[in-house]
């Protein structure tokens, strides 16, 4: 009579999980999707990126939308030091989203369409795409009690993104950061705190 040997539920097939591997591949995701954008974005090109085969990218992110949320949590964020100088922190602020959006401006719509459809994006995107600086960097400048701060700090990066949408032959990012701020700072005389 033949015993029935069968394995241990608890065992783990396969090779042991290459964390290296797991972070080279989260690096060629954020590589991808700064340069190419969400519509563009596909896992045989992260594969490619990574020296990895899609199979080790399945076995860890069951689905494209997964992979894209938590690289999306882990993209690096703007970073503006702060100086004395409130205006020209702001300026600085402003020209780096100018220049970022103006430079590849089909990066949002597709992330933007990518967040209705999957809430997963939409959770990475909301938490580590905040306006919170904006907000800081403004209220240095009119004050954290400013009646129109809030509406401040939405427009300064929609502005932006409008305008490489829809004008990008129009304006160069520099003449842009010139009128968001000609704007925040007429806000702050037009509508005092």
């Amino acid at each position: 009579m033949k015993e029935n040997i069968s394995e241990s539920p608890n065992k783990i097939r396969g090779r042991k999980r290459d964390e290296s591997r797991t972070e080279s591949i989260l690096q060629a995701a954020i590589g991808l999707l700064l340069e190419v954008g969400f519509d563009k974005f596909k896992v045989q090109d992260v594969a490619v990126r990574a020296g990895s085969g899609t199979g080790a990218i399945y076995r860890r992110w069951p689905k494209k939308e997964v992979l894209i949320a938590e690289a999306i949590k882990l993209m690096p964020k703007t970073v503006v030091e702060l100086t004395d100088d409130p205006i020209a922190d702001l300026r600085a602020l402003v020209k780096v989203k100018c220049s970022n959006t103006f430079e590849k401006p089909d990066l949002v719509p597709g992330l933007i369409a990518a967040m209705r459809a999957d809430k997963g994006i939409e959770e990475a995107v909301k938490e580590g795409f905040s306006v919170k600086h904006f907000r800081s960097a403004i209220a240095r400048i009119i004050g954290d009690d400013h009646p129109q701060l809030d509406l401040l700090t939405d427009l300064t990066p929609a502005m932006t993104l409008f305008r490489a949408s829809f004008t990008p032959e129009i304006i160069e990012p520099e003449k842009m950061t010139d009128e968001i701020m000609k704007m925040i700072l007429s806000f702050s005389k037009l509508y005092p705190s």
